[in-house]
């Protein structure tokens, strides 16, 4: 038997027609499921009505609304190191899985020869790594120099003015973060 509308219409009586009402009462009069769900929300609703209210201690909303920042900032703060946590011992594991690999491919005379290979071989790749840039900064016509430096010109200012207003929003005028 489909429960679905009567569920629904039993906890919101108010905004029922005429017939729906009617078949409500008749299926409460037949069904063992809703029957006790009757019972139990009319029940509730008396409790709603009976119970005295309780007004908050004086203050209650100014403290809740200032703690409310400290709360939502200390949360974002532990999610935060949550996040750098896992994500830590998450490059941990593939550190520690790569060097067991490593280790289980070679031997350790492996290893040092090629420690060696890398420190003796480390001056003559920067040499060549320099060749290869002084080959491409002549090859650049003096035209895109200018361009190329009045881009980063503009971007350092962007940059620089925008972490000026930043920094006086945060720490002049005592703006928070959301």
């Amino acid at each position: 038997m489909s429960h679905q509308p009567f569920e629904t219409w039993n906890l919101n009586r108010s905004s029922l027609t005429p017939q729906e009402k009617a078949e409500l009462t008749r299926h409460l009069e037949t069904c063992p499921v809703c029957k006790p769900m009757y019972a139990a929300w009319e029940c509730a609703q008396q409790d709603m009505k009976s119970t005295k209210r309780v007004n908050a201690p004086a203050g209650f909303a100014t403290r809740f609304q200032f703690s409310l920042e400290d709360r939502r900032r200390r949360a974002h703060h532990q999610q935060v190191r949550k996040m750098l946590t896992v994500l830590g011992l998450s490059l941990m594991l593939i550190l520690i899985l790569f060097v067991i690999y490593t280790m289980a491919q070679t031997s350790p005379a492996d290893w040092i020869g090629s420690a060696i290979r890398v420190i003796v071989d480390a001056p003559f790749n920067f040499l060549e790594v320099r060749y290869i840039a002084a080959f491409w900064i002549t090859r650049i016509s003096p035209l895109t120099w200018v361009a190329i430096s009045l881009i980063l010109s503009a971007w350092v200012i962007v940059l620089s003015i925008t972490g000026a207003l930043t920094y006086k929003r945060f720490h002049h005028q005592g703006g928070t973060i959301r």
